[in-house]
């Protein structure tokens, strides 16, 4: 009966120390930041300053700003073909912004200028620059 009582004593002491720490890493690091929230909102003036930066807005593909236009919004998510679109915004552009969160990046996609979580592409904020 004592080895049944120590060997319950380590098993349930075992399980209550790996509980928290694998409760930590259920998640992958981006969902786990995704779970905390991102927030992010482009201010007015922000448009003017893409604007300019993006002056070749004429070279927009169009049928894919088309097919894709209801899914750019805060909280949806970038389309599966998204690499072959997305341009990064260059620094000198995103100093002029508000700070990104942590764990997010801006790029340009379409027309749009997104805020997005890499690990789960969902959008952040989006601004239409067309």
């Amino acid at each position: 009966m004592t080895n049944t009582r120590l060997l319950a004593l380590v098993l349930g002491t075992a399980a209550m120390v790996a509980a928290p720490a694998t409760s930590v890493f259920a998640y992958p690091p981006q969902e786990r930041e995704h779970q905390a929230g991102k927030e992010y909102h482009f201010r007015q003036e922000d448009s003017a300053k893409l604007r300019e930066h993006y002056k070749d807005l004429a070279h927009v593909d169009k049928a894919h700003r088309e097919q894709y236009r209801t899914g750019y919004v805060a909280g949806g998510h970038l389309p599966d073909d998204w690499k072959k679109h997305l341009r990064p915004v260059p620094a000198s552009v995103i100093h002029e912004l508000p700070p990104i969160p942590a764990g997010c990046a801006i790029g340009y996609i379409d027309g749009y200028c997104v805020v997005y979580v890499p690990g789960t592409l969902e959008i952040v904020d989006v601004i239409d620059l067309s």
